[in-house]
């Protein structure tokens, strides 16, 4: 049965957990707006309705008291679907193992696994149910560590019609971002765009929405604002699950319709259909790109690279070159020339990464980032200063690499200089192995994971941070492990980190430390 509004909600339950005060955490008032949005996403006609009495709540636990045998009761209860959905402070203890937080979850280390839900529990509470069809939405922190070790959701052996869909908000090490108190009616990103695209609707869409359908969908809305990429797990047939009805079907778009139009449903082919049909998707975008629609000829820029072919398999793509890379830069070079403010950025990436011509790169690069895009004038502010320093990121020892087979950066243990360096900056030894805790009291393992998010969040392998030397490079690690960040909020540190030095200012930042060890 594909339609929900014929669909009985009554043998299913949906366990909705959410928590937004806290004793430890910040308050985050965007989450408790974000668990009432989704429950009354269940509760609303596009998605059925799913009945009161078939709805948990979780809402806003002071402690966890008996939340995991209640979780457990509610999804032996559930024979045709059990759906999970938790919004709030995700953290990881020693062991790298996921935890949802309640009111008295404390952000000390040593009480993470007495006080936080293991998200175990929560798998526990899936394979203890004879449900068909099994659901989990995280939107948390560090969500992408839900499909670590023991990750499927379903028990071994599943009835012949079982199927399980986990979707998360966050990469294993990301943080997940909500919008701040200045927004009216602030939300989560990951939650308002998943409901927000429940209710419109996907144009071109089936009349059915799958949450294949809706991931496809948020995860494009998300990445194109900047936000963190959500990731997903699904186990047999749990995909082709109607999740809800389409408030916006739309039938294929007739000869000579707008190009907005024809793009949206070439978007929408691409996204649902197999990569034997990329011919006549290609086709779609070319027609909108003659039109003058430049998000067509970006696209088409994707295809010659090789990028779409590659998402639509599940695989990376490789290097481009020969008349793959000349076809990719001509669309690219059109939609620079219509105004178009991506097309540009990947010029810049083009002739940076493929052409090795770095004039261009910059002249790409600052030709996007006057247009608002705030990518480009990342790319544009690493580049220059490597340029500055004569510095190629892409032969550097220690550069951050990517996919295509470029090394990546080493992850030593620190030198004992540097560890010196840090114990110094450090206020006592009892302090420094009470922040060595988070890791287990392995130093190496704390150094390399500060590494890892330190050059992320300074821009990755294009950005400021490729502008340093390794000397540098050293300074403003161990000033940052000095700051003693949680292990558990190290993305966010990162971050403030680099905001706080200003982007721009690490070298100068270097020069400083340097001048005041001696």
């Amino acid at each position: 049965m594909t339609d929900p509004a014929n669909r009985d909600y009554s043998r299913s339950r949906a366990v909705l957990m959410g928590t937004w005060d806290y004793t430890d955490f910040d308050q985050v008032l965007a989450v408790e707006r974000s668990y009432d949005r989704m429950r009354d996403l269940l509760l609303d006609p596009v998605c059925g309705p799913w009945p009161e009495a078939s709805i948990v709540p979780f809402g806003n636990r002071p402690t966890l008291g008996t939340t995991r045998v209640e979780l457990i009761d509610a999804f032996i209860a559930a024979t045709d679907v059990a759906f999970f959905y938790y919004v709030g402070h995700g953290i990881y203890d020693h062991r790298e193992r996921l935890y949802l937080t309640v009111g008295d979850t404390r952000t000390d280390p040593n009480y993470t696994a007495a006080t936080g839900l293991p998200f175990e529990a929560v798998r526990d509470a899936f394979r203890a149910s004879r449900a068909a069809v099994k659901i989990a939405v995280l939107d948390c922190c560090y969500a992408g560590l839900a499909t670590e070790e023991y990750g499927r959701l379903s028990a071994d052996r599943l009835p012949p019609v079982s199927g399980a869909y986990l979707l998360m908000s966050s990469g294993a090490f990301e943080a997940s971002w909500y919008e701040g108190e200045a927004v009216a009616d602030a939300q989560t990103y990951f939650t308002k765009a998943l409901v927000d695209t429940v209710h419109e609707g996907i144009r071109g869409g089936p009349a059915g929405l799958t949450f294949d359908h809706v991931f496809g969908v948020v995860a494009d809305r998300l990445v194109e604002d900047g936000r963190p990429e959500p990731g997903r797990r699904v186990e047999d047939h749990a995909a082709g699950w109607v999740f809800a009805r389409n408030n916006a079907p739309d039938a294929p778009p007739e000869p000579g319709a707008d190009p907005d139009t024809v793009y949206r449903e070439a978007y929408r082919r691409e996204t649902k259909e197999g990569v034997e049909r990329l011919p006549v998707i290609a086709a779609m975008y070319r027609a909108a790109a003659a039109a003058g629609h430049t998000p067509s000829m970006n696209r088409l820029g994707q295809i010659a690279e090789g990028r779409v072919q590659a998402r639509m398999q599940g695989i990376e793509p490789g290097p481009v070159d020969g008349a793959a890379l000349l076809e990719a830069t001509q669309w690219y070079t059109k939609a620079s020339e219509a105004g178009d403010p991506v097309g540009p950025l990947h010029l810049g990436q083009l002739y940076e990464e493929r052409y090795k011509d770095q004039d261009q790169a910059l002249y790409w690069y600052a030709l996007a980032a006057r247009r608002g895009n705030g990518a480009a004038r990342e790319r544009l502010t690493g580049l220059e200063q490597r340029i500055r320093l004569g510095i190629d990121a892409s032969r550097q020892p220690g550069a951050r690499g990517g996919t295509d087979g470029e090394p990546r950066p080493a992850r030593p243990a620190p030198a004992a200089d540097a560890a010196d360096a840090t114990v110094a900056g450090l206020a006592t030894g009892a302090l420094r192995q009470r922040w060595l805790a988070d890791w287990d009291g392995s130093e190496a393992l704390a150094f390399a994971q500060c590494l890892d998010v330190l050059i992320d969040a300074c821009g990755g392998p294009y950005g400021e941070w490729a502008a340093l030397d390794e000397a540098e490079r050293a300074r403003i690690v161990t000033d940052f492990t000095a700051l003693r960040p949680r292990r558990g909020d190290l993305a966010s540190a990162a971050r403030r980190y680099y905001e706080a030095v200003g982007p721009g200012n690490l070298r100068d930042r270097a020069a400083r430390l340097r001048h005041r060890a001696k």
